[in-house]
């Protein structure tokens, strides 16, 4: 993979999130948690292209992709870009299998 990471479903993004330690206990990631999903929710719900050429991504990130665009959470996709990655046959495959 590259610098950046793919999306994370919120449910994905709680448990990473619960691997780490605030300072200030588990009500801050509560509302952290909270606060991504809202943020996905609504930047997912109006996203109509992805671009992610470029990054150094592989099999890995384009399944991650994959589940998100499976989720639903994507409903006016149009484009999606993987230019310029090392994305093989499996992430190909989990991409061509969530887009339908």
């Amino acid at each position: 993979g590259g610098d950046r990471w793919p999306p994370l479903l919120p449910s994905q993004f709680t448990e990473r999130l619960d691997a780490r330690a605030f300072t200030e206990g588990k009500d801050d990631k509560a509302l952290v948690s909270r606060l991504y999903a809202g943020a996905f929710r609504e930047e997912m719900r109006r996203a109509t292209r992805l671009g992610y050429g470029g990054l150094g991504w592989g099999d890995a990130e384009a399944a991650q992709v994959a589940r998100v665009i499976a989720s639903g959470a994507l409903p006016r996709l149009e484009a999606l870009s993987f230019l310029l990655n090392d994305v093989g046959d499996d992430g190909a495959r989990a991409l061509a299998a969530a887009l339908g």
